[in-house]
């Protein structure tokens, strides 16, 4: 077999491999961008499977899974202002390594990472779907009359509304800023399995 002949050979072998990389990568682009979570992509860290990663960080050591309605018997304080607005059970997470809430900084206890699919998270204040808006109220008014016999003109929470149709719709968190800026948050009713970080949470990388 002649040189030329092997490098041709290896070329195209190359090229393929070139060829199949590039289409893994723009599939992913494209699920991300048909994904309701691609409003927060270049804040979000992801997993090699296309899985969100997500931080949290708790007074508790071990822990293998975070359960919502555990979480909400030991609340902290820079949940408190969340549960103000909503009281239904569920746990909080950062979305990137080493970010501070910004209510009180930096929180101390051990840090654990979860992974969680994108297509479970709703951008609640971006309501993709539409679930606050005014003929999806009516409806609320409805079903909350029927299962809970609460009349129709008691005032609705949004929160509340908007959970009911995405847990519906199998999310089974919300995603967003928990203020101005970039600092997105998101809190899953749901369980969520998670392991230790096994590191500061706050440490700096080195260069």
């Amino acid at each position: 077999m002649s040189v030329v002949r092997v490098h041709q050979r290896a070329f195209l072998s190359n090229n393929k491999l070139f060829i199949g990389m590039k289409k893994i990568i723009e599939g992913w682009k494209a699920y991300l961008t048909e994904s309701l979570v691609s409003v927060y992509e270049d804040q979000l860290e992801f997993t090699e499977d296309g899985d969100v990663i997500l931080y949290h960080i708790s007074s508790n050591k071990n822990l293998t899974v975070l359960d919502p309605a555990i979480a909400a018997g030991n609340v902290k304080s820079y949940t408190k202002r969340e549960y103000q607005q909503w009281d239904k059970p569920r746990v909080f997470f950062f979305t990137k390594m080493a970010q501070e809430d910004l209510g009180v900084g930096r929180i101390t206890g051990t840090a654990y990472r979860a992974k969680v699919d994108p297509d479970e998270l709703y951008p609640l204040y971006k309501d993709p779907k539409g679930y606050s808006q005014p003929d999806r109220r009516e409806e609320y008014k409805k079903i909350r009359q029927e299962e809970e016999n609460i009349p129709s003109y008691y005032p609705i929470n949004t929160w509340e509304l908007v959970w009911y149709f995405a847990n519906r719709d199998g999310f089974g968190g919300f995603i967003y800023p928990q203020a101005k800026g970039e600092n997105v948050i998101v809190a899953m009713w749901n369980l969520v399995d998670v392991e230790p970080l096994g590191k500061d949470f706050y440490q700096q990388e080195r260069a």
